[in-house]
């Protein structure tokens, strides 16, 4: 709307205005037209009716005579107090409440005017807070243009202390200290005005084909009432003959009015669900989606469905969630131990794995493999269903880190935290990788060692080590923590305890070995396989004494360990080390173990073929 509907209903009309005005405050021509606002002697409507604009556009008060313009210090509003409404000011509509502009007052241009300077201006009256308040509305007024019309009067009820002369030197000192243009602003206030109630005229006329209140499912909804009414003067009975609607058009009219009924829901949730997002981007912490359709916080990001529909990509801030209901509420290690005492941390712990221990050695000793026909998968080796069934483990394992509601369940019972421990980690953890890299070793280095480790000892001895001495490779790791040199607040993943149990059973067990050179025909290499286990239990422990890696090497010592009680136990009851007569094709093994699940997975399919 432009500047002509303002200079309209603003021309001034006070001629004593004009000549006394000092010259020097430099007001235009649209400041003059406001001020003649405050040299009416009419009765105004009260502040609950009407806004002065509105006023002004429905009724003009008659111009004064010399002498009779209140002075600018006083407020329109201020004075309407005590007046009667104006006859020409519609009431406001019943059952409706006025909306309630909220203004944002802020600082001044320099902050806050120091004690000196608000008792040179108000003197010992007003108190420093009350002051600095008092400058800000009036400087505020100032900024937005709308000093024109409340002028320096009803400053709430908070300062009903500060009078008009008072406010007056206030303003003054305002002019001085921060000049601006004002007559500029008062004319953008006023424009801004007249087209707010410009709008609020238009939106709520009736007899406007625009107005959100002529909408079909509305009006529908306001002639239910009288149609109702209608028909039960329609519906009669004359005898046995019935006059009025059919109950298909009955049923028809019942349909319509179910959809327009549907219509006018939806239209109040819509509108309902504007004004909430207008409130929200008022607010700056909100900003509309590159599509519209929504609202998003700064820095999200959005997608599109199948059926091109947007939505907010809200995976990090799940993943922020999950993350921190995973983590430990302790802010450092000495909040940590402080929450448990020692006997806590290691008690419970170490009867579990006490009994993780009993339990494995009642599976080593009293174990029978069943016959093929009671097996899922016959033509399966037991080595290799022992050891796909001990890979696809671990692979489920590292796959469930993947899904982030899961991440508080895996890290209070699939990670070995030593400053704040579990009973369960010490076997949840043996079978938990969260890199996949780390994944791969481990799973490679099982294959190839618990081959020939599950051939020499059948399923039951090496289940019971492999689960054993993963036990109590974590078992150690807590005591290091907690009694030696390690870190109380690290975390402990993977199966490398019980590998290195199975690795050690091997290398005991046997006294000398053969293995294939990988990719070369025909080439063999012989090792001692107790010399190349004192080799790996020297470098580990020169790794954990260096002390420079993040390996849980405390872990892997209780693998050794385990590995070495279990091999000792069986030379005790009998086992004899023997020579093998073929050397370990590694290729060889791995690709009978790949054809071997292959095959029966073909078989398992044609089985529930059939």
């Amino acid at each position: 709307m432009s500047s002509a509907l303002p200079a309209a209903f603003l021309r001034p009309s006070c001629a004593a205005l004009r000549t006394s005005v000092p010259i020097t405050q430099q007001w235009n021509a649209v400041t003059l037209a406001f001020a003649r606002r405050f040299c009416a002697q009419q009765s105004f409507p009260p502040s609950s009716g009407p806004s002065t604009i509105l006023a002004a556009l429905q009724s003009r008060p008659p111009p004064l005579a010399a002498g009779q313009c209140r002075p600018f210090s006083s407020s329109l509003r201020a004075s309407a107090s005590v007046s009667k409404p104006a006859a020409s000011a519609p009431p406001p509509p019943k059952g409706k409440h006025q909306q309630t502009r909220v203004v944002k007052i802020g600082l001044l241009p320099t902050g806050d005017v120091d004690a000196a300077t608000i008792k040179s201006i108000f003197g010992k009256t007003v108190s420093m807070q009350d002051g600095n308040h008092v400058l800000r509305i009036l400087h505020h007024r100032r900024v937005s243009g709308s000093l024109a019309d409340y002028g320096v009067a009803n400053l709430g009820h908070r300062y009903r202390h500060v009078s008009s002369a008072l406010a007056m030197k206030g303003l003054e000192w305002l002019r001085k200290a921060f000049p601006i243009d004002e007559a500029r602003a008062a004319e953008e206030w006023a424009e801004k005005e007249a087209n707010r109630i410009s709008y609020e005229l238009w939106l709520t006329d009736p007899e406007n084909a625009d107005s959100k209140y002529n909408d079909p499912a509305r009006v529908f909804q306001a002639q239910q009432r009288k149609m109702e009414e209608e028909q039960e003067h329609e519906e009669q009975r004359i005898g046995m003959l019935y006059v009025g609607p059919s109950q298909i058009e009955r049923h028809v009219e019942e349909q319509r009015k179910e959809r327009l009924e549907a219509m006018a829901r939806k239209a109040e949730e819509r509108e309902k669900k504007e004004k909430e997002d207008e409130e929200k981007l008022a607010t700056g912490e909100w900003v509309r989606t590159p599509g519209g359709t929504g609202l998003m916080r700064p820095g999200q990001k959005t997608y599109l469905d199948p059926f091109g529909r947007e939505h907010i990509d809200r995976r990090d801030e799940y993943q922020k969630y999950y993350q921190k209901k995973a983590e430990t509420p302790f802010k450092s290690e000495e909040e940590m131990l402080n929450s448990t005492t020692l006997t806590q941390r290691l008690l419970p712990m170490t009867v579990f794995v006490f009994f993780v221990c009993i339990l494995s050695f009642g599976l080593g000793h009293y174990y029978i493999p069943p016959d093929p026909e009671y097996r899922l998968w016959p033509d399966l080796s037991p080595t290799t269903a022992t050891l796909a069934g001990l890979v696809a483990l671990n692979f489920v394992g590292c796959a469930l880190w993947r899904v982030s509601p899961l991440w508080p369940l895996m890290t209070r019972f699939m990670m070995h935290v030593p400053g704040y421990p579990r009973a369960f980690q010490a076997v949840g953890n043996v079978f938990s990788h969260v890199q996949y890299e780390h994944l791969l070793g481990n799973m490679m280095f099982l294959v190839l060692v618990g081959s020939v480790c599950h051939d020499m000892v059948g399923r039951g001895v090496f289940l019971g080590t492999y689960i054993s001495a993963g036990a109590v490779g974590t078992l150690v790791s807590l005591y290091w923590a907690n009694l030696g040199a390690g870190n109380i607040s690290a975390h402990s993943v993977g199966a490398s305890a019980a590998i290195w149990g199975v690795a050690t059973l091997y290398c005991l067990l046997t006294e000398k070995d053969r293995i294939k050179i990988p990719f070369v025909k025909d080439q063999e290499v012989g090792f001692y396989p107790k010399m190349l286990l004192g080799a790996f239990v020297a470098m580990e422990i020169y790794t954990m004494l260096k002390g420079r890696t993040t390996m849980d090497h405390a872990s892997h010592i209780g693998g050794f360990l385990t590995g070495m009680a279990v091999a000792g136990f069986m030379h005790k009851t009998g086992f004899r080390a023997r020579d093998r007569s073929a050397a370990v094709d590694v290729g060889a093994m791995v690709r009978d173990e790949a054809v071997q699940v292959k095959e029966g997975v073909k078989s398992a399919v044609k089985t529930d073929d059939k």
